[in-house]
């Protein structure tokens, strides 16, 4: 009883002057308009655990394209439209590429070595150009080889296997990136990097959002101990962090181990530990990233490929057709030498990141100074959250937004067009893997038309099994499962595969 008192009252007093000094108002009229806000906490009830994109799509419907919340005093800013998004996170980047503090997901569960999510400093920066000088888009014809390779094996699995397209896509896209980054072959879906990096990245994604748990907007509780009520958090963390470490040491360690013996192919790891003067945790840390960042992303762009062809047969029909002008009725197998003949394809990669956007919200930004804004102050600290989905599901911008039509993106005028807006991030914190998961996508995708038709499964009745398009929760999102029969074309296709296996 004692230990409870004393705890109770190291927390209760605390807390009182903390809610106390995080409640002060800005002056009437300095913030955008939003939610009203409650003594004390803010708008902390207000904010969605799951899915939020959809109630800050509709904020800006009543409040406009700047919504501010403040959850338990956190000055929090909602972007929905990208001239604002340009203005704040790209021209002012300087001042707002930070990150906010990841109470849960740095301090209790391991991540701090996650520069995707670290403080905008000179750490940082080691970081971000070591993973870019092996990343970067001059760079990416050297890794066309294992793409190709994951690619080949996909289309095999889906042809001996396809009901199991999920783990296929998986594997292919895990395999892509430890192969570039450790030199690991995946072999099975099953695979243990694979199966790790899925226990500790669903773990991460869930808590990294503001208001995503009360830990996050009120660090105080972080000190809980796990037999309180109400902090099991705390047991959840300690596991997760295992999984963390585990993700970035061991594939690190045995890639680190074969180069120093001479027997590692060419790969992130030994290609920058051969450089002279590196820092190894650097090393590890943006390896453990690469395959993190580049594996969710590629998965559910092809998971939702699938799903916008089964649902959209007049749109895998057209591009079909253009995929076979180029190989001539399908006689060989596209690849990257096709794509400027491939307009369409390009079209369908960009419609996917708008229709089915992988990040809903972009990772929150923090400013490092007070901004001032349309009239509208932002005190240091301040997080702004891009809402990408919201942006690419606006009628203004996009005719019949829920719909999946790629040549909305055919021509030259497109004025927002994911590939190169918003589907990655912005400013000092774009996604500096974005290339690898492109290239992949489109290989994958082209490749497939070339070789499968995608089309509802037929129950026992004899009816259509269709059901509408749902999507998960996250900060990377998937179509949830959905039953779909994927079938070789031909023989011909069939014998593509054979052929390039061979």
């Amino acid at each position: 009883m004692l230990t409870w008192v004393i705890f109770f009252l190291s927390v209760a007093i605390p807390l009182t002057a903390f809610l106390s000094r995080r409640a002060k108002r800005l002056p009437p009229g300095s913030t955008p308009p939003g939610p009203k806000r409650w003594p004390f906490i803010g708008n902390i009830n207000d904010i969605p655990r799951q899915r939020s994109w959809i109630t800050y799509t509709e904020w800006a419907k009543i409040y406009g394209d700047i919504v501010y919340v403040e959850p338990l005093g956190t000055p929090t800013v909602i972007l929905n439209n990208p001239d604002d998004i340009y203005e704040l996170l790209e021209r002012r980047s300087a001042y707002t590429a930070s990150r906010p503090p990841l109470v849960v997901a740095n301090e209790l569960m391991g991540w701090e070595w996650d520069f995707a999510h670290m403080p905008h400093n000179d750490n940082w920066r080691k970081h971000r150009k070591i993973f870019h000088q092996y990343f970067r888009q001059n760079n990416i014809p050297i890794h066309f080889p294992a793409i190709r390779d994951a690619t080949l094996t996909l289309l095999n699995q889906l042809q001996q296997t396809p009901d199991d397209y999920r783990n296929h896509i998986r594997q292919f896209s895990g395999g892509i990136l430890l192969k570039l980054t450790y030199n690991h072959d995946v072999k099975t879906v099953d695979d243990r990097l694979v199966t790790l990096a899925e226990k500790a990245l669903d773990a991460l994604l869930q808590v990294i959002h503001v208001g995503s748990t009360f830990v996050e907007v009120l660090p105080l509780l972080k000190h809980m101990p796990a037999w309180f009520p109400g902090a099991s958090f705390q047991e959840k963390a300690h596991v997760c962090a295992q999984w963390a470490k585990e993700l970035r040491d061991v594939p690190f360690q045995q890639a680190k181990h074969d180069w120093s013996s001479g027997s590692s192919q060419p790969c992130f790891v030994s290609d920058t530990l051969s450089e002279k003067k590196v820092d190894e945790e650097i090393v590890a840390n943006a390896a453990a990233l690469a395959y993190l960042a580049g594996s969710d992303t590629t998965a559910s762009i092809i998971l939702s490929f699938v799903l916008a062809m089964l649902h959209y047969p007049e749109v895998q029909a057209r591009a079909r057709k253009e995929v076979d002008l180029v190989t001539n009725n399908g006689s060989r197998l596209p690849d990257f030498a096709d794509r400027p003949s491939l307009p369409y394809i390009d079209a369908i990669l960009a419609e996917l990141l708008r229709w089915a956007i992988p990040t809903p919200l972009a990772f929150p930004h923090v400013s490092e100074r007070p901004e001032v804004y349309k009239g509208y102050y932002f005190p240091s600290g301040t997080n702004f959250i891009p809402n990408v989905y919201g942006i690419f599901h606006d009628e203004r911008r996009f005719s019949e937004p829920f719909k999946f039509k790629p040549e909305r993106f055919l021509g030259d005028s497109v004025e927002f067009n994911p590939l190169t807006m918003g589907a990655f991030g912005y400013g000092r914190r774009i996604c500096p893997g974005r290339h690898v998961t492109l290239n992949a996508g489109w290989l994958a995708i082209v490749q497939i038309l070339t070789v499968f038709t995608i089309s509802p499964k037929i129950d026992e009745h004899g009816r259509v099994v269709l059901n509408p398009p749902t999507f998960d929760s996250g900060l990377v999102v998937q179509p949830d499962p959905f039953e779909v029969t994927i079938t070789p074309r031909s023989d011909k296709a069939l014998a593509l595969i054979q052929k390039a296996s061979e």
